[in-house]
């Protein structure tokens, strides 16, 4: 009974806490622009609704499912990083060539054709851009400004 309240508790914490940036956090946008490096082809997390995806099995289960992760290979695994990404596989796209241009272009997945964009709640929890990547994220205007 002890884990069910602990569970129901953490749920509606969590819920409290995204309702409470998304209504009053600062909004985020994306700047900069790309220098074709190649790192987001080579450098993916991928998460399900229990956090990234740690385990092979989970992943070559995906693939069964989904289509979408057969054009992703395990490239790694991310050690001694914050608790909540320790453990979890890193992916490289398989179309990505030698100089860092994507052989699928036209027909690439959605996933690729948004990025940089990410969802705020992943901002909030401290995911940050790539190691010289292009891109970056500013604050669109601060919370004072909101209050005016």
């Amino acid at each position: 009974m002890n884990k069910i309240k602990t569970k129901i508790i953490n749920f509606i914490q969590d819920n409290c806490l995204a309702l409470y940036n998304k209504l009053f956090s600062s909004k985020y946008i994306i700047k900069g622009k790309c220098k074709k490096c190649g790192n987001c082809c080579r450098n993916i997390l991928f998460s399900t609704d229990k956090g990234y995806i740690k385990d092979e099995k989970l992943f070559l289960d995906l693939q069964k499912k989904f289509r979408y992760y057969r054009n992703f290979k395990i490239s790694g695994k991310i050690k001694d990083k914050q608790d909540f990404q320790n453990g979890a596989l890193t992916f490289e796209c398989k179309y990505i060539n030698k100089n860092n241009r994507c052989r699928i272009y036209f027909f690439r997945p959605d996933f690729c054709k948004k990025y940089p964009k990410i969802s705020s709640d992943l901002i909030y929890s401290g995911v940050k851009m790539l190691d010289n990547c292009g891109y970056y994220y500013e604050i669109d205007k601060k919370f004072e400004q909101y209050l005016k």
